[in-house]
């Protein structure tokens, strides 16, 4: 997935942070993401999906669970407000606080060609280490994210020397990693399961959590109409572009150059059979080709077994 990123670089990002601590605080979580939070232990790192009654996305982003608080990394501080102000709202008798520490902590994240060697980052993917007063986070595709005092942060990065990406360079890693963003993917109206989110960032085999009936009804129904894929075009597109796969008509979604073609994301329509079709596509006059689907060949947390035709 990351043949086209050849630079090793970091780019520190405007992710908003909420800490949640207290007792209650795993139990209390549980019962409003969808993701499996209890039962997760210090170290271990997890996607999580808020959403409204309805299913749609309040807030997404990854959650760290740490020895006394939990730590949840949201697509921007606004985002992060809010969600710990929904935290501290519903808590009722709980013992559990939320707390926006967004202007407290600075997250910077590594990326490029294969996995990355920073110095105290855990091997395992979805895992993180504390590390003085930081952390470092390995990320699904073998990046690092480091969260930290901005004065812990900027230390370790003058330890590495690296150079500062830029957000088109950032952008063509996100969109080959197969990685849907707030607001461009991850929007009201757009279901996890079209995304790709499942196997991520949802467990199917939880207790109830708000937008949990639609996501199971919609499991439980089949395939969407859409499915979320990541392909590469021989020409610039843009977000809004239609985007051409076996004669029907799909949605791009974001879009960036590489050095050697353009790349996006891109919302295709699924067939019967539920696939894409022919992995030929035509946009904006360009010409391409489907590379994967998001969220393909990842296991899905929770899920019932089929059963054989035989029964």
């Amino acid at each position: 997935m990351t043949r086209l990123i050849t630079r090793l670089a970091v780019l520190t990002r405007p992710v908003g942070l909420v800490r949640v601590s207290g007792p209650d605080r795993l139990s209390y979580l549980h019962t409003l993401l969808s993701q499996q939070v209890e039962g997760l232990t210090p170290g271990a790192a997890a996607d999580f999906l808020y959403l409204d009654a309805k299913g749609n996305p309040l807030a997404a982003g990854r959650l760290l669970v740490g020895q006394e608080d939990v730590l949840l990394a949201a697509p921007s501080p606004a985002t992060a407000a809010d969600l710990a102000a929904a935290l501290e709202k519903f808590k009722f008798l709980l013992q559990v606080d939320a707390s926006d520490v967004s202007d407290e902590l600075t997250f910077a994240s590594i990326r490029g060609p294969g996995e990355i060697d920073v110095p105290g980052a855990p091997p395992a993917a979805m895992t993180f280490a504390a590390d003085g007063s930081g952390l470092l986070v390995r990320d699904r595709g073998g990046g690092v994210d480091l969260i930290g005092s901005g004065e812990w942060v900027a230390g370790r990065l003058a330890e590495l020397a690296l150079p500062e990406a830029s957000r088109e360079e950032w952008e063509a890693w996100r969109i080959l990693a197969g990685e849907p963003a707030w607001g461009a993917e991850i929007a009201p109206g757009r279901r996890a399961q079209e995304l790709g989110l499942l196997p991520t960032h949802v467990h199917l085999r939880k207790g109830c959590y708000p937008g949990q009936e639609l996501i199971a009804k919609i499991y439980n129904l089949g395939r969407p109409r859409r499915a979320l894929a990541v392909v590469e075009l021989d020409g610039p597109v843009a977000p809004g572009d239609q985007i051409e796969v076996g004669g029907k008509a799909g949605e791009v979604t974001s879009a960036a150059a590489t050095a050697e073609r353009w790349v996006a994301l891109a919302l295709l329509p699924v067939g019967p059979d539920g696939e894409v079709g022919d992995s030929a596509v035509r946009a904006n006059g360009r010409t391409g080709r489907i590379l994967h689907r998001v969220g393909e060949g990842f296991p899905q947390p929770g899920a019932p077994a089929r059963r054989s035709p035989d029964g």
